[in-house]
């Protein structure tokens, strides 16, 4: 596969506890195109708030460095018991405030709250249709991420998606958050029943018989089945690198990409 035309980006994770200013900078000097972006209460991200003047300043940064925003995240949970419109309300406003950065995609979370019931997916499936119409005034996708809870299995994901069904909403696929809940990645893909919108990449290992998130060339996750597929599928989306390890997120990261197109040249 032509790693030429690869859309690259690398996800916000790893880098919450470099200042975005560092960030852009290390970015643009590797050559990345492409950041993503969150809003959470650390150096590197957006503030959980922010004001129009620090979306304005940080769009400023990342254009000054040559780069785009390929995702920018979306919070709220929609899986708690009370009062979920608030939380409705809290996704719309990120959709507001991402809409300013110029994204081409929004990434959601379905929620953290351990329930396995029937009211928790009519309720998380309408919450999510209700956000992808919201983000349809921006034309943006929405990609929902398999993230453990309500979205550890590819059954749990299906069912949500299909609960919502908007042409805006479709996954974001993440192989290691799938193997890290107990779910094959490989099959998690041959059994999606919807667009996949956005994807992450890293992997785990086994430390001690615990589960541990680690870079790609250490972990147990076989890759090109899954990049093959993909590709068969049609995806053309970004490839998103997702190291989340801040210590050596830079080290981390470069060797990701060396691993990713690695595999991706010989599929």
């Amino acid at each position: 596969m032509n790693t030429k035309h690869i859309r690259l980006a690398s996800s916000p994770w790893g880098f919450r506890q470099t200042p975005l200013e560092n960030q852009c900078a290390w970015l643009a000097e590797q050559g990345f195109q492409y950041i993503c972006g969150q809003f959470f209460d650390a150096p590197g991200c957006f503030p959980l708030n922010p004001t129009p003047e620090e979306l304005a300043a940080g769009k400023k940064l990342t254009q000054s460095q040559g780069l785009s925003y390929a995702s920018v995240n979306v919070n709220g949970d929609f899986t708690v018991h009370e009062n979920v419109d608030a939380q409705i309300a809290l996704a719309c406003r990120d959709v507001d405030n991402a809409a300013t950065l110029q994204p081409e995609v929004l990434i959601i979370f379905a929620g953290w709250e351990n329930r396995d019931d029937q009211a928790v997916y009519d309720q998380a499936s309408a919450a999510l249709k209700q956000i992808a119409q919201y983000a349809a005034k921006y034309k943006l996708p929405l990609a929902l991420e398999n993230h453990g809870g309500v979205t550890s299995t590819i059954e749990q994901c299906n069912r949500l998606l299909a609960g919502a069904d908007e042409p805006n909403l479709g996954l974001n696929y993440d192989p290691a958050n799938f193997a890290m809940h107990g779910e094959d990645p490989l099959r998690a893909l041959q059994r999606l029943e919807h667009p996949i919108v956005f994807t992450h990449f890293k992997s785990l290992k086994r430390v001690g018989g615990k589960k541990e998130y680690c870079r790609l060339c250490e972990g147990e996750i076989d890759y090109p089945p899954i990049l093959r597929l993909l590709r068969d599928r049609g995806y053309d989306g970004f490839y998103t690198l997702e190291y989340e390890e801040p210590s050596d997120v830079f080290a981390g990261t470069l060797d990701d990409r060396k691993s990713l197109f690695g595999w991706l040249e010989k599929i």
